[in-house]
């Protein structure tokens, strides 16, 4: 699975929401005299701005250019600070730059306030497993696992509990991925040798014939 991206929602959502706020500020113009411009404070929170900005970061995504994604998705964030979409995608635009602490820091927050966006705790444990983190990953991939029917998250539990030693929860997860996708090659070959590997960790440790009891 590649790093996944959130758009503000549906493209007709999306949409709606431009729409109904370009009305709203028509209307407030007429009814003043005045521009939105001309009356805008520095504090302004401008969430139909943030979901423009959003919508062309992800554009630069699609168009493999995370460092512009960047640029676009921290303006967003400017314009609404509270846009957490925005936050988990400049996060996702980190990851894909190799910016790790920057990454871990924006999906781990985004990922705190959208606890049920599957987005945002899959990518975070991306960046965990990047940075070697194994208990980390585990949890924000079982996290995953538990808002989402994905065989990937599955198999990256797999992964890094195999790391961690965990044979046997490893197969566990493994075994899960396939029974989602059969054909995931990488959980299907990850199986074997860890069967042997469980076995192996769960015989008896034999004793030096020179050792003292």
């Amino acid at each position: 699975m590649q790093a996944l991206l959130r758009r503000s929602g549906i493209v007709l959502v999306v949409c709606l929401f431009s729409l109904f706020a370009a009305i709203f500020l028509h209307s407030r113009e007429a009814r003043t005299g005045s521009s939105p411009a001309a009356q805008k404070p520095a504090s302004h929170v401008d969430p139909a701005e943030a979901y423009r900005l959003n919508t062309l970061g992800v554009a630069y995504m699609n168009q493999q250019r995370p460092a512009d994604a960047q640029k676009l998705f921290e303006q967003s964030l400017a314009a609404d600070p509270t846009f957490e979409v925005a936050r988990v995608n400049l996060g996702i635009s980190l990851l894909a730059q190799q910016k790790l602490e920057p990454a871990r820091t924006a999906l781990a927050a985004g990922a705190e306030k959208l606890p049920q966006d599957p987005y945002a705790w899959y990518n975070l444990g991306l960046v965990y497993k990047d940075l070697g983190d194994a208990e980390k990953g585990v949890a924000a991939f079982t996290h995953v696992t538990q808002i989402a029917d994905e065989a990937d998250p599955w198999y990256f539990v797999g992964y890094l509990n195999s790391q961690l030693q965990h044979y046997d929860l490893a197969i566990a997860a493994f075994q899960k991925a396939l029974a989602i996708f059969p054909f995931h090659a990488s959980a299907e070959f990850g199986i074997a040798p860890l069967t042997s590997a469980a076995a192996m960790s769960k015989r008896p440790k034999s004793i030096s014939p020179n050792s003292r009891k």
